[in-house]
């Protein structure tokens, strides 16, 4: 596996683990009734507002921690640590390109989802949760996608 793909790899797993961790942790304060839910827009605000910074830095730990386990792991083969890392191409930037454009259709499609659970009256619950759902969904097409195209030598 190329240096791209298991980039990739981690990225769908830490998105996965920090989304579930995040989702069981909010849902378990909102069944305690720590959570004020009396204004449903104000409860949802909170929620993402917390979620970004802690996706942020958590990913970014991560992404830190795979980087120094790459560098030990090419220095165990004898290999020089940096000698693909670091290497961003004109193919690199074509796959990000791709796999980029096609997750924001995906969330375009799932932002419009989300507003039309707004027609039929349906909880402002759902339109979050929607919302939330088709933001992960696109973030682990994406980088799928690198994966698949990465393989497939676009």
């Amino acid at each position: 596996m190329s240096y791209q793909e298991k980039k990739s790899v981690t990225n769908i797993i830490s998105s996965i683990v920090i989304t579930t961790i995040y989702g069981l942790i909010m849902y378990q304060r909102y069944l305690n009734g720590s959570m004020d839910t009396s204004n449903i827009i104000k409860f949802w605000a909170v929620v993402l507002l917390i979620f970004i910074p802690i996706s942020i830095i958590a990913r970014i730990i991560i992404m830190i921690v795979f980087h120094v386990i790459e560098a030990i792991i090419q220095t165990a083969k004898g290999e020089e640590p940096d000698a693909e890392m670091d290497v961003t191409d004109e193919r690199d930037k074509l796959i990000q390109l791709k796999s980029t454009t096609i997750s924001m259709y995906i969330f375009s499609i799932g932002f419009i989802l989300a507003l039309g659970t707004q027609l039929f009256d349906v909880s402002n619950h759902v339109f979050f949760i929607v919302l939330l759902a088709m933001g992960f969904l696109a973030d682990i097409v994406s980088e799928s996608l690198m994966i698949k195209y990465y393989r497939s030598g676009v």
